[in-house]
């Protein structure tokens, strides 16, 4: 699908009150078809259409929670078309966040997620080019507002385990996360501290194959006391790192991270 044709059918979904509404519900949070549907006089088969409209568009995307499918917002292909569900992007998405525990996976019906974002996007570029930029070369593209002040570099090992730090001048620093999950150039789990406060979370990309290069899935899910503004901004924040800044960086090279020494860490020299 070239740029043009995928912009089509973003106007073409946009171009409806009743799919309009529909990104309105789901900007909120995540909704079932049932929960969609309650929300219109039509019928859920005309509801059922309407979403398909919208997954078809790049604007909504579908996850299976326990026994239920919810649908998502998918801010990514609003990037620098429609700030309207994508907001403001504010400074302030420096907060903090700590781990969350499996048995959200296990029992997701005893478990109200404060955060649950999804979002997708597709790259011009292989999956181990893709794979490297979002961890190895993660400070090419991840910088300011989304770091803390003192921020001078950012690192992340891709092992079980590995850290995903800022580095505060040579010897300080913050550890972000740690990567909980991972299979290179297809899976990478990062639990653990990103800037919201006291909350259990966890960030997941998966790649995938795509005729037009590689897919990249990715989902924020977390517990605690959030705001339902600072969910919103999160989802923003997502979107502009991935959507513009990751894409810039993957398919044209252009470096939007944080400053940093520019010698490659000892870390890479050892995997």
């Amino acid at each position: 699908m070239d740029e043009g044709f995928g912009t089509a059918l973003v106007w073409r979904a946009l171009s409806d009150p009743s799919r309009r509404r529909i990104l309105d519900l789901l900007r909120a949070g995540p909704s079932t078809t049932g929960q969609v549907a309650a929300a219109f006089e039509i019928s859920r088969i005309a509801v059922m259409r309407h979403l398909s409209v919208l997954a078809e568009a790049g604007l909504v995307v579908s996850r299976k929670r326990g026994r239920e499918r919810r649908h998502y917002i998918n801010a990514l292909p609003l990037v620098g078309i429609e700030e309207r569900w994508v907001g403001q992007l504010p400074g302030a998405w420096a907060r903090t966040l700590l781990t969350l525990a499996e048995h959200v996976e296990r029992r997701p019906s005893d478990v109200t997620l404060a955060i649950d974002i999804a979002q997708e996007l597709t790259l011009n570029a292989k999956r181990r080019d893709v794979f490297r930029s979002l961890t190895k070369e993660v400070s090419s593209w991840w910088g300011p507002p989304y770091l803390t002040n003192r921020a001078t570099g950012l690192e992340l090992d891709p092992r079980l385990g590995g850290p995903f730090r800022e580095k505060w001048g040579t010897r300080g620093g913050k550890l972000l996360a740690t990567v909980t999950a991972v299979e290179p150039e297809r899976l990478l789990e990062l639990t653990g501290p990103l800037h919201l406060g006291v909350v259990f979370g966890v960030a997941e990309f998966r790649l995938e194959d795509d005729p037009e290069g590689t897919r990249l899935s990715f989902a924020h899910r977390g517990i605690g006391d959030v705001s339902p503004d600072v969910v919103e901004a999160f989802a923003g924040g997502w979107a502009e790192l991935l959507g513009n800044r990751f894409r810039r960086f993957v398919e044209g090279g252009d470096h939007g991270g944080v400053a940093d020494d520019g010698k490659e860490d000892e870390l890479w020299r050892r995997s």
